[in-house]
């Protein structure tokens, strides 16, 4: 799971969460696995949002490898969130995006590319800042960088498209299966990672490549 707090263009700092949450499955590993599994949609809710009061829940929840299209609605829709970009289907489970109900009715939806494994929307922040913030579930395996980079394009352009003359501000969250020898080639499409824009400090790494 990934989290970042963005400063720049919101009131308060703009909360997000990115997981894969591996079609909300447990690890075979893993004990009381009959249990975990039965609770899966309240432990990701707990996990993502918080169990202790002080806890502060974020803005936007991109999730990838959904078990099944309405997983993220069902799993947050009493804390306030809505799904604003729609669902669809990746390589493994469904791909959602969602925000809470405030930001939620200041966003459209973005039509993308259909061989993409994204949901994007456009969101009006409340200091006039438009923001594009796309969830996506990219070509898997070593051998899918070549897709992976042509994704990233079509991701690119359908979301500067959607901006207009609002900007370039995006927010590109998800799983995108890369890596580390992909970076440069992909950073010159989509821009730095925010982790290495943060200053790359491993005490606190919040996005990673997991190869």
């Amino acid at each position: 799971m990934a989290s970042a707090a963005i400063t720049s263009c919101y009131s308060t700092p703009l909360s997000i969460v990115s997981w894969n949450i591996a079609e909300a499955a447990p690890s075979f590993a893993a004990p009381c696995f009959d249990t975990r599994a039965r609770d899966a949609p309240r432990l990701i809710r707990e996990c993502i949002l918080g169990s202790g009061r002080s806890s502060r829940p974020p803005d936007i929840i991109a999730l990838q490898e959904c078990p099944y299209p309405s997983f993220g609605t069902e799993t947050f829709v009493e804390q306030g969130y809505v799904s604003a970009g729609g669902t669809t289907l990746s390589h493994c489970g469904y791909v959602d995006l969602l925000l809470k109900k405030q930001l939620a009715e200041k966003s459209r939806p973005i039509s993308l590319d259909r061989n993409l494994s994204s949901v994007a929307c456009r969101i009006a922040l409340p200091n006039q800042t438009t923001i594009s913030v796309s969830s996506s579930h990219l070509a898997p395996f070593k051998h899918g960088a070549g897709t992976r980079l042509r994704q990233c394009q079509n991701l690119s352009q359908n979301l500067k498209e959607s901006l207009h003359e609002s900007g370039n501000n995006m927010i590109l969250l998800g799983d995108y299966n890369m890596r580390q020898s992909e970076d440069k080639a992909i950073e010159n499409i989509l821009g730095i990672d925010a982790w290495k824009a943060a200053g790359s400090n491993y005490r606190n790494k919040f996005t990673w490549d997991s190869f």
